[in-house]
């Protein structure tokens, strides 16, 4: 499985992260070229929620529309 993935923690509003995924992936679906992936893990750090997508651009465009506002999840708490 190839591509460029990311963590948020449990704490983060895995509701809004889900849908956001969702809204994304439908919103490009013409241009998906590759693995759309979201699941939850958990591991001896917890919960987190793991979104994987085909490009690191799909990635950072995903990132820009998370309707979080100023208030966007420590993505880099998931990875320490």
């Amino acid at each position: 499985m190839s591509g460029f993935e990311t963590r948020f923690g449990a704490d983060d509003d895995a509701e809004r992260i889900r849908s956001a995924f969702y809204g994304f992936i439908t919103t490009h679906a013409s241009s998906v070229d590759g693995d759309a992936h979201i699941r939850t893990e958990i591991d001896h750090g917890g919960s987190h929620l793991l979104v994987r997508l085909w490009s690191a651009e799909a990635m950072a465009a995903f990132l820009r529309e998370l309707p979080f506002g100023d208030e966007r999840p420590n993505r880099r708490r998931c990875y320490e």
